[in-house]
């Protein structure tokens, strides 16, 4: 489907054609340069290289599709096929999308469903199916670098812990996703409170996820031993105990406002204000309420009120600012695990997972991918001076001229090898 403005200007529609005609001609003047390359190879290769074939290469790049034809050659010393071209510019082998597009890819998966993602980085090309997205996550490698730069402020760091349930491949039920915020201050922007120096965390591994969280703790936040941070959660087991998991910082366990009371409420039909949290007399009355419950939520509000009624006191506290991992769950995951239905395979929502942060906590993604290549014959690289055969063909008379500029630079000896890695 074309979406067509209706009150298009003149204005518009010439820098639209100059748009288009820029990457018409651009990757027909990139088609000239590799057939050139490969008529160059032919005639410096040696007797043993038989041509077999011309053979179409379809290459889908960031501004439409690249076609070009190379001969596929039988090397009779050898004994094997090869394509000189993709060997001597190290063409990835079955490789249909420059690395710049995978990567669109992948980012566009991170936020939509693998169909629509494989249309909108391919939107000048062919589109790439959900198979093909799917496969490019699962080889995709990724290393993350931290940003662990903070806005200084003399607020106290607060870390808050809920979980996400996923539909997991080879699960009958649904399995836990940990996640984790982690902000030190909050800026007030007209009627919405924006959290400072935050850090999205996220895992499958409970260990893992801990450790992840105490190393943005140190790294990031350069916690002292005895400072105290806020932790704060749902009345989960593993939340109420992870402050015994905090290896560099003293962490005070303040359980989530809104379960606290909402268990009050459906329990016993009252409705607790912020001060009554702290108040013994009405904390001893709910306890006797809870006594005879039988509800999961009941238990644990009353365990929490006999074992550790004093960590509500902190609701009042002036430095501690509340909650909201919920909203972060539906504003930051549930958008990519919970509104597109699916079942997923768990390293395929780490890696998912991994981008949504990266691109939160403002951190560099480095995506790799394991490639294959056709050798080069063992006699021709002595036939052949590299540098000098890029500059002889480029030729840049009637190119655009940003095309004819990179290409001037690439002949007159400046980043010579542009094309080889």
């Amino acid at each position: 489907m074309n979406i067509i403005a209706s009150n298009t200007t003149s204005f518009e529609e010439i820098i639209n054609t100059f748009i288009t005609d820029i990457k018409i001609n651009g990757l027909n003047d990139m088609r000239l340069f590799l057939e050139k390359v490969d008529q160059f190879l032919y005639e410096n290769k040696q007797d043993h290289m038989r041509v077999v074939k011309f053979k179409e290469r379809v290459i889908q790049t960031t501004i439409g599709m690249l076609r070009f034809k190379r001969r596929y050659y039988f090397d009779t010393f050898e004994n094997k096929y090869r394509y000189l071209l993709d060997a001597f510019l190290e063409i990835p082998k079955r490789n249909r999308y420059l690395d710049a597009v995978k990567l669109k890819i992948i980012k566009a998966a991170s936020e939509m469903s693998y169909e629509k993602a494989g249309r909108y980085a391919c939107e000048d090309g062919l589109p790439a199916s959900k198979s093909t997205v799917c496969r490019l996550l699962k080889k995709a490698e990724f290393y993350i670098e931290d940003n662990n730069k903070i806005i200084k402020n003399d607020s106290k760091i607060h870390l808050q812990i809920d979980e996400k349930f996923l539909n997991v491949i080879d699960s009958k039920n649904k399995k836990k996703y940990y996640t984790a915020t982690i902000f030190k201050g909050v800026k007030l922007k007209g009627k919405k409170r924006v959290l400072q120096n935050r850090t999205l965390i996220s895992g499958n591994n409970l260990d893992t996820f801990f450790k992840r969280i105490n190393k943005s703790l140190i790294n990031k936040y350069k916690v002292e031993p005895e400072e105290e941070i806020y932790l704060s959660g749902d009345l989960a087991s593993y939340i109420q105990h992870a402050p015994n998991r905090m290896i560099y910082c003293q962490a005070i366990y303040v359980p989530d406002k809104y379960h606290i009371k909402h268990a009050i409420e459906s329990e016993t039909a009252v409705i607790a204000k912020d001060k009554d949290l702290s108040n013994k007399k009405f904390l001893k009355d709910i306890r006797f309420a809870l006594k005879e419950t039988e509800s999961t939520d009941g238990k644990k509000l009353l365990q929490l009120l006999t074992t550790n009624a004093k960590c509500l006191k902190h609701y009042m506290d002036k430095e501690y600012e509340g909650c909201s991992q919920e909203g972060m769950n539906s504003h930051y995951y549930a958008t990519r695990f919970g509104k597109v239905p699916n079942v997923w395979n768990m390293e395929t929502i780490d890696k998912i997972s991994k981008i949504i942060e990266a691109k939160e906590n403002d951190n560099k993604v480095k995506i790799g991918f394991v490639d294959e290549f056709y050798d080069m014959p063992y006699d021709l690289n002595t036939e052949i001076d590299f540098d000098s055969c890029y500059r002889e063909l480029i030729c840049t008379e009637g190119m655009p001229y940003d095309m004819a500029r990179v290409f001037n630079r690439i002949r007159n000896g400046y980043d010579a090898n542009i094309f080889i890695k």
